[in-house]
Formats: structure tokens, C-alpha cells, sequence
């Protein structure tokens, strides 16, 4: 896993992270982390992926798994998925999935998951600022 710099002419406060056939960009935002995903996630990359994403669950701050952008979710995926899942609620830090083609063809054949999926972006962000001004 490799951090590059992300492009400074389109966004200053993002960087890359490479995994193995994925890639997170990183961006800062005021209510959250947005960890954009495209690429593939399968059992070659899963524990890759699993272990970027664990370092901003590290932060306690909320998070967005943006995987709109996703081509390929493999069972692996799905497993990581659930477990970060799992790591915010034990942890109380709020968090977002953004769905796409990959993960709604997955939720599809596997139902009940209890992910806290969004159409967008913004959705998810408004979801989280939901979460964190309810007392």
C-alpha cells in the first residue's frame, strides 16, 4: 500500500491510496472522511483495502465508503464491508456507504446487511450530520 499525492489542481486536500487494484482517494470534509473507492475489491486486495480504511476508523471521526465507482466487489468485499461496519458501531463513529452498480448487484443476492447505504455522497453526509446533531 503505497500513499501518492492526489492532483493538487483539482482538489488540495486529497491523496491516493494504492491497493493492489484498488484505489482510495481521500478527501477531508467538515462533517466526514469521504474515502472514494474505484478499481476492484477482491480476495487478492481485500486486506489492503480493509487496512486503509481502518486507519481513519482510527480518527473516531465519521466516514463515507464512496463505491459508486466500484467495477468489481468480490465476497472478500463484502466481508470487509461488514466489518467496518461493525468497527464504527462499536466504536459510535457514524458512517455512510455509497452505493453502485458492484455493491447493488451483491445487496441483491445477499439482503439484510444492515449497511448504512446512500444514493450519493451528499446523501450520506446528510445522513451523518443527522446522526451527529440528534442527541
Amino acid at each position: 500500500m503505497t500513499a501518492q499525492p492526489y492532483r493538487v489542481e483539482e482538489r488540495l486536500h486529497c491523496y491516493e491510496i494504492d491497493c493492489a487494484g484498488a484505489r482510495l482517494r481521500v478527501q477531508a470534509h467538515r462533517l466526514a472522511t469521504v474515502l472514494r473507492i474505484t478499481g476492484e475489491i477482491d480476495a487478492s486486495n481485500a486486506d489492503l483495502v480493509a487496512a486503509a480504511i481502518r486507519r481513519f476508523l482510527r480518527l473516531r471521526a465519521p466516514l463515507v465508503l464512496d463505491l459508486g465507482r466500484v467495477d468489481y466487489l468480490g465476497s472478500a468485499a463484502l466481508n470487509v464491508l461488514l466489518l467496518v461496519g461493525d468497527e464504527c458501531q462499536l466504536a459510535g463513529v457514524p458512517y455512510g456507504v455509497v452505493s453502485g452498480v458492484a455493491l447493488r448487484r451483491l445487496t441483491r443476492l445477499v439482503t439484510g446487511l444492515g449497511l448504512p447505504l446512500a444514493d450519493s455522497v451528499t446523501d450520506a453526509l446528510r445522513r451523518i450530520q443527522g446522526a451527529v446533531c440528534t442527541p
